[in-house]
């Protein structure tokens, strides 16, 4: 398989990305397909489906292997699961799966037609293996069991962004970076509250400590 296209994204690291798509309905990406897939006829009808699926490639961790378990971090990073029990990146083949909303298919001159999605959980010039339409009647099951996710899956912080601090935040990029954070975006293993992490979004990296599930914003650099 090769590449028809890569994702534009405000997260150049891994860390700090929503471990699932649409769980931050802010964070946009534009597709921008490879020469050979620029045709517009390619995209014709894409534009009347609300969501889509991509298919991707987990290509920072080409070297790195897979095990038959895996360690969810929403579980605290201390409980195994098969990994095809999960959505673990540490797989036999390094395919991710997201769903998103299809906000426009406009066309450029140069780069043919490019995809603007919203929901995103992919870092910078993720390789996109394919693109489907996402078809409610057969791809949404309201009656699936959520498994072990069920219990995880209210799991957010509050944010405390001191003021001064998030105006220096370019304005667009504000509500996105708070719903980041939100995520806890921080190992499952991980829960001293003196560590300061930094997750790098939207070319800053935002330093910040979590107690007590509340996570304060203690400092902002921008990333040259």
């Amino acid at each position: 398989m090769k590449a028809i296209a890569h994702i534009r994204t405000d997260f150049h690291e891994k860390f700090g990305i929503p471990r699932q798509s649409g769980l931050v309905e802010s964070l946009e990406g534009r597709i921008i397909f490879e020469p050979e897939f620029r045709h517009p006829d390619a995209v014709r009808g894409l534009d009347q489906f609300s969501h889509i699926w991509l298919l991707w490639q987990f290509s920072e961790n080409e070297k790195k292997g897979w095990s038959v378990t895996v360690r969810p971090p929403r579980l605290g990073g201390n409980t195994r699961m098969g990994v095809f029990a999960t959505r673990s990146p540490f797989r036999p083949n390094g395919i991710g799966m997201s769903c998103v909303r299809l906000k426009s298919v406009k066309f450029d001159d140069k780069l043919g037609p490019v995809l603007t999605v919203c929901g995103v959980d992919m870092m910078d010039k993720t390789p996109v293996l394919d693109i489907k339409p996402y078809i409610p009647l057969t791809d949404c099951h309201p009656e699936a069991s959520e498994g072990y996710t069920k219990e995880t899956r209210k799991h957010a912080l509050q944010v405390e962004f001191p003021e001064e601090l998030l105006a220096q935040y370019p304005e667009e990029k504000r509500k996105a970076a708070v719903a980041v954070l939100s995520q806890d975006p921080r190992p499952g293993y991980s829960s001293d509250p003196e560590r300061i992490y930094g997750v790098a979004f939207a070319g800053y990296d935002i330093k910040f400590r979590v107690k007590d599930d509340v996570l304060t914003v203690c400092g902002l650099e921008k990333v040259l």
